[in-house]
């Protein structure tokens, strides 16, 4: 008795999860912050790779040389100020402020920067559609 309600179930939940439903009720706008919010995750981290990945050519490449050995900088801090979508929704104007000091000092230093940042072409929904058209500013 218990096999058929088992087999039951799992066929039934086999079936919602191949179906494919579609992503609802993300947007741009979801898209973008929460590629935001990973770029200033990996940002905060220290992880290079990882915040090349969201800058465009010839940025990502620039951003790697100059800060790939940067031993001596910490992020204390990444946040978000503003954020000005275009009305296509695919174009943005994003303004951060970073908090940060460089070893062997301990004084923390702000900078406020600003990004733009652009929906790939013909790209799939989620953050990953999104990167950084503006270069990195030098932090010293």
């Amino acid at each position: 008795m218990k096999f058929p309600f088992f087999l039951f179930v799992s066929l039934t939940l086999t079936a919602m999860l191949l179906s494919g439903c579609p992503r609802q009720g993300l947007t741009p706008e979801k898209d973008l912050h929460d590629a935001l919010g990973r770029f200033a995750q990996s940002l905060r981290w220290g992880d290079v790779q990882a915040t090349a990945r969201f800058f465009a050519d010839p940025y990502d490449q620039d951003y790697l040389d100059r800060y790939r050995s940067r031993d001596d900088l910490n992020m204390t801090d990444v946040s978000l100020s503003e954020v000005h979508m275009s009305p296509e929704r695919d174009q943005a104007q994003v303004r951060l402020r970073i908090e940060y000091f460089l070893l062997p000092s301990a004084s923390l230093r702000r900078l406020d920067i600003e990004q733009h940042w652009e929906m790939l072409p013909g790209g799939l929904p989620g953050s990953q559609s999104w990167r950084i058209h503006t270069p990195f500013p030098d932090l010293h």
